[in-house]
């Protein structure tokens, strides 16, 4: 897809709104950077239109769906694109860059290459938010290295008591991010403790993967396996990419889990997909954030992507997750040519 971007930046900037995983973080410490920025906000695809956020003319919006208000947006999600234009975009008066890259990181380096004199050490970290954002791992094994990427990105799956100590959290994780390789960030003892959690969480995370874990009938060969939650009362922090350990024979897996608000639990139902290691390497066919903008859910890469569906009632959920699931399986049965539909029907 051809690169979309402005062929000068405006001047002037005051916030960055950005995704709040390692894509985002690292896009934030780039973009703050480039532009002198220091107030740092994160969102979710889903809310990036929340009042909250304050998104205006001196805001830079990175990694999430375009905003009308913000002075710079900066993304590499074709689906967000395609929304972009549907509600009347411009590609040729886009202020930013959009690009179909590995990340979003990737984008905002290149649209400053040249102008800003980003500190050398910032290459292997774009490279290091490449692969962790694009699952571009060459096999189980490859993927459980535990490599500066990695782990820094391991944190932001550690569940904090409050969103505003995850969003203090992130925030320092931007300005280290600007001023030291990712080994060194790794030092900070709060990062450090947060690895920790992780590690401690992780383990939680696979035996209720195997207590969860389940196949649809409509896939005898055991390909995608479904972690169903929202069965649960609570809120799991559920690190859905362990099950291809207790799986090794999974080519995918898809999580469904209840959303929830100031801790109570709604009738949106959030999907996320991955792919396994082997599967991102073996099978070119194969295509997570195309599975999910068919079924008009959400958006994400070949290799990843996360939607979510509002319902009016906790029935009209449930009735909703089962028919997505079976979709999503057909889909991604299509997706290698075998008799199932490769153009089902979208969910109500």
């Amino acid at each position: 897809m051809q690169a979309f971007e402005a062929e000068e930046p405006p001047t002037g900037f005051s916030r960055i709104v950005t995704h709040d995983d390692m894509d985002g973080v690292v896009s934030a410490a780039l973009c703050s950077l480039a532009e002198r920025v220091e107030d740092f906000r994160f969102a979710g695809p889903g809310s990036i239109l929340d009042m909250g956020l304050g998104v205006g003319p001196a805001t830079i919006v990175c990694d999430l769906p375009h905003h009308p208000a913000a002075g710079l947006w900066f993304d590499h999600h074709a689906g967000n694109f395609e929304d972009y234009k549907l509600k009347g975009g411009d590609p040729g008066s886009l202020r930013g860059s959009f690009r179909i890259e590995k990340s979003c990181a990737r984008v905002v380096v290149l649209f400053y290459s040249g102008r800003v004199p980003f500190p050398e050490f910032i290459q292997s970290t774009v490279e290091e938010t490449d692969r962790v954002d694009s699952f571009d791992y060459e096999s189980v094994e490859d993927w459980q290295k535990q490599t500066p990427g990695r782990v820094l990105s391991d944190t932001l799956c550690v569940p904090f008591p409050t969103r505003r100590e995850r969003e203090r959290y992130l925030r320092s994780l931007v300005r280290s991010i600007r001023t030291s390789p990712l080994e060194q960030v790794l030092q900070d003892p709060q990062v450090q403790e947060t690895a920790r959690r992780f590690r401690e969480t992780a383990e939680k995370s696979r035996s209720l993967i195997e207590r969860l874990a389940s196949f649809l009938p409509e896939d005898p060969k055991r390909e995608v396996v479904i972690l169903d939650t929202t069965a649960l009362k609570h809120e799991p922090n559920l690190i859905k990419s362990l099950a291809f350990l207790s799986f090794p024979g999974a080519k995918a897996v898809v999580e469904v889990k209840s959303l929830f608000r100031q801790n109570r639990k709604t009738n949106e139902v959030g999907f996320s997909m991955s792919l396994s290691p082997a599967t991102e390497v073996q099978c070119s066919e194969k295509d997570v954030g195309e599975i999910l903008r068919v079924l008009n859910l959400g958006d994400g890469h070949r290799g990843a992507g996360a939607g979510r569906k509002v319902c009016p009632s906790k029935a009209e959920m449930l009735k909703q997750k089962d028919l997505i699931l079976r979709h999503i399986v057909s889909l991604w049965s299509g997706q290698c040519g075998s008799s199932a539909s490769s153009n089902p029907p979208h969910p109500g």
